[in-house]
């Protein structure tokens, strides 16, 4: 279906146009940009020519017909031009109140760059003007919708900092740099505070809500600045500077939380922002607000002070982490659509801006100055929705083959459901893979001579679940002797309808009952065995009643074809439980639904008379902390994190060459949408979308810790559907 394009007219052609055009037209598909003008006319002249043979050459790359073409025209042709739908001002702040008006009064919805006006009280007539007009009123900064602002907001969101106390931010800048580049920085209005502080307030507002009270002192120590560019016109001269250069000031916000704000604009050239919010479980450190993209860290809170804690840097599941602007627009265009505020709003930036005008005027006084304007903290932006409907089978290289096939098939009661050959493999291939396989003429001729050999196995246990059992071609050699002391995978697990029947059979079949039925801190009964290759496997049943701390509803049409209904849980010891729930439940749309603690931990140990004091007392220490996390997958169907809080795993992350575990594989609903959500989540697929032997749909990834994941759909004709 064709998307809704907004018909945008841009008024200023200096430097921040490029990028504003060049995102609008190229990355943001809900715009169309239509006319740009100038109080220049000929630099107009000279952007759209510009832009239109950029167009011009991208679309005959592309072969594609020509969409889009940019007119320059005079300020007023373009507010008079009924087809365009809104005003993207890019402006000097000084000329932002008559500019703004003027296209709110044409009818137009307006995004203006920062700040929205250089005074409060014609901030607050504008908004009022849009309100009478029905017409939306956006302004920049839009650097919080960026990758790592939009991180900093999904960490505070999920309670990770826990309560919330305070907050540090300290800038600088060089305004012998800076003045003599930039003349419009020389104009009243375009101080460290509205040019620079309002990417950090800004930031800080959407981050933890809009500000009660300030106090502050600013200061000019140097009236003038001497031109330090030598290209410059002006070089060499004196240059009068009316703005504020340093900033100290107080800030506290309506919840309470207070923090610093502190602005030098006559020091180091190179921005070394400090960002820094206080938790009681921990700090979060961001960058700088006036960029998109950065790395955001946090350094979760010891609770136990044997173990020093590390810092995480955590996964920007965004992807917004290059030079976004436009997006505030863009953004605004479908709020339009959608009927709903947006998020880059009038509102917040006038209560910034009412911020930033209080602080000034303490000037050299340190006053406090009540704000009198508040504004909705902006939403954080959707994830893109990969469609995972399923786990579609997990896979293991076998080293036993006969004894695995009869311990899934024979005891667990698999049907057999397809067998790949390496034949098939060579079949599928494309021409660029089977060239780059020739290249290695070893590995090809081999492969072409055992054609006939048996390359996987696939056995069916329910609807839609598989297992993968790959042959052994004698191309492997390591075995883990204990996957419990390495993290990533550590066991496989299979809902059943009667614990003690299966238990039964199992041993009647002759296998070794490793830990015996017994209930478990979810509510659930379960058991363990090892599989001929070692691999640990469980069998669970959950409670039947009210008593489960996982609801899950019986599905009647889920057909069975073993002697077990799901691959209900797969376990994993993580390295970094942080980004791994993150890259699970933001990066894949899944959900965690549950946590067990080191507390919960605790209380269960405490009955055991033999438990070591010392350990039950670090578990108690660390009593808030999660243990496992539960992430579904799709009802029945989880992915088990387990927490290694204080521990030090073997780490190998390359399962090739071993035996064992391999991957699993989660199905989706259609490939192509995944593969574009994914990218659109800030993840990288490790591949690109391919057919495989099986007759379906793939791309792979890999998560935080390393362990490969594999994204399916069955495409008509996949074996799986025989």
């Amino acid at each position: 279906m064709k998307r809704k394009r907004c018909r945008a007219g841009v008024i200023g052609s200096g430097a921040i146009s490029d990028i504003y055009l060049t995102n609008m037209m190229e990355k943001f598909d809900q715009l169309e940009v239509v006319a740009i003008a100038s109080r220049h006319p000929e630099n107009a002249v000279k952007k759209a020519e510009q832009f239109n043979a950029r167009m011009d050459g991208k679309q005959e790359e592309s072969g594609h017909a020509k969409t889009c073409r940019i007119r320059a025209c005079t300020v007023d042709e373009l507010l008079m031009d009924e087809e365009i739908d809104m005003v993207v001002n890019l402006t000097p702040v000084g000329v932002h109140y008559d500019l703004v008006k003027a296209a709110l009064l044409a009818g137009k919805h307006v995004y203006t760059e920062k700040t929205i006006t250089d005074d409060p009280q014609k901030a607050k007539e504008l908004l009022e003007i849009a309100k009478e007009k029905g017409l939306y009123l956006g302004s920049a900064p839009d650097t919080f919708l960026g990758a790592a602002l939009q991180t900093a907001r999904s960490v505070i969101d999920a309670g990770t900092l826990g309560e919330i106390h305070s907050f540090a931010i300290s800038a600088n800048r060089n305004n012998d740099l800076l003045l003599s580049l930039f003349s419009f920085l020389r104009e009243p209005g375009a101080g460290i505070l509205y040019d620079y502080a309002v990417y950090y307030v800004t930031a800080l507002v959407s981050l933890l809500g809009p500000v009660r009270r300030v106090g502050g002192m600013s200061g000019r120590p140097y009236p003038q600045h001497e031109n330090i560019m030598p290209m410059s016109p002006q070089f060499g001269q004196m240059m009068d500077t009316p703005n504020e250069s340093q900033v100290s000031a107080v800030l506290q916000l309506r919840n309470g939380i207070t923090g610093t704000l502190h602005m030098d604009a006559d020091t180091n050239a190179q921005d070394e922002a400090y960002f820094a919010i206080y938790g009681k479980n921990g700090i979060l450190y961001l960058t700088d607000p006036n960029q998109f993209g950065g790395t955001v860290r946090f350094l979760p809170n010891a609770s136990d002070p044997r173990n020093k804690p590390e810092m995480v840097e955590l996964w920007n599941f965004s992807q917004y982490s290059e030079n976004s602007r436009g997006i505030g627009p863009a953004e605004m265009a479908d709020a339009i659509f959608e009927g709903r505020p947006c998020r880059a709003s009038g509102e917040m930036a006038a209560h910034v801006l009412e911020v930033l005008s209080g602080i000034l005027s303490g000037g050299g006084e340190g006053k406090f100055v009540d704000i009198v304007s508040t504004c909705e903290k902006p939403a954080p932006l959707p994830q893109s929705p990969v469609g995972v409907r399923n786990i579609g089978h997990a896979s293991f290289q076998m080293k036993n083959e006969a004894e695995m096939l009869r311990f899934y098939r024979d005891v667990l009661g698999m049907r057999a459901a397809f067998v790949l050959t390496l034949g098939d493999l060579l079949r599928s291939m494309d021409e660029e893979q089977l060239a780059h396989l020739k290249e290695q003429t070893a590995s090809y001729e081999r492969m072409k001579s055992m054609s006939g050999r048996k390359w996987i196995t696939y056995l069916k246990l329910a609807d839609g679940q598989f297992l993968e059992l790959f042959h052994d071609l004698g191309d492997n050699s390591r075995m883990f002797e204990n996957r419990r002391e390495n993290y990533g995978f550590i066991k496989l697990n299979y809902e059943v309808d009667d614990i003690e029947r299966l238990r039964n059979r199992v041993a009647d079949m002759g296998v070794t009952i490793v830990e015996d039925v017994h209930r478990t801190l979810d509510g659930s009964r379960e058991f363990t065995v090892h599989d001929p290759d070692g691999n640990e496997v469980e069998f669970t049943e959950y409670p039947k009643d009210d008593t489960s701390r996982i609801l899950m509803e019986r599905n009647a049409e889920h057909g069975v074809c073993s002697q077990v209904s799901y691959t209900t849980q797969v376990a994993y010891q993580v390295k970094d439980g942080l980004n791994m729930e993150r890259f699970y439940c933001m990066g894949l749309g899944l959900r965690k639904v549950d946590t067990l603690t080191y507390g919960d931990l605790a209380d269960a140990m405490s009955q055991t008379p033999e438990m070591d004091q010392q350990v039950l007392m670090g578990m108690r220490m660390m009593k808030d902390r999660p243990w496992i996390d539960f992430i579904e997958v799709a009802p029945h169907q989880y992915i088990e994190l387990f927490h290694t809080e204080g521990g030090r795993l073997k780490e190998e992350k390359n399962l090739s060459g071993s035996y064992g575990y391999q991957h699993i594989c989660l199905e989706v609903k259609d490939i192509q949408a995944a593969y574009a959500a994914v990218i659109a989540n800030g993840i990288t697929p490790d591949t690109p979308i391919s057919l495989g032997a099986d007759g379906s749909y793939q791309f792979w990834l890999v998560d935080p810790d390393g362990n490969r994941l594999e994204l399916m759909e069955y495409a008509p004709g996949a074996l799986q559907l025989g």
